[in-house]
């Protein structure tokens, strides 16, 4: 279990009787499953607020109406950069999943390349 949470912390973590803690701040797995909780309820608590106020928002016309024209009005002014940013994200989609079959291929030429020398030595 400590080889997973090493990939996932820039510390290096080792156990401490029992506990597993890091090496600058010192956190146990009870501290580490705190935080977590603590950020799903934060989370919970900000979208439960913003529900609400989008809530309240929508029941109102002209707010509406003045939110959709003020959106009209940036997306037409950064229309160029919007497309630029859209193309550059589409580039890199495509370039990342290029490079993830490249990644399987490989994977799987690993594989049954070791399949065949275990096969090989039996």
């Amino acid at each position: 279990m400590n080889h997973i949470l090493a990939a996932t912390h820039s510390t290096p973590i080792a156990p401490d009787k029992g506990h597993i803690t890091m090496a600058g701040g010192h956190s146990s797995k009870g501290e580490l499953v705190v935080k977590g909780v603590a950020t799903a309820v934060t989370a919970s608590a900000i979208i439960q607020t913003g529900k609400g106020a989008v809530i309240t928002l929508a029941r109102h016309p002209l707010i509406m109406f003045s939110l959709g024209i003020a959106a009209g009005y940036l997306t037409h002014k950064y229309r160029k950069e919007i497309i630029s940013v859209t193309c550059k994200t589409a580039e890199q989609g495509k370039d990342f999943v290029l490079r993830q079959k490249e990644n399987i291929k490989d994977l799987i030429a690993e594989a049954q390349e070791s399949t065949e020398e275990t096969d090989a030595t039996q």
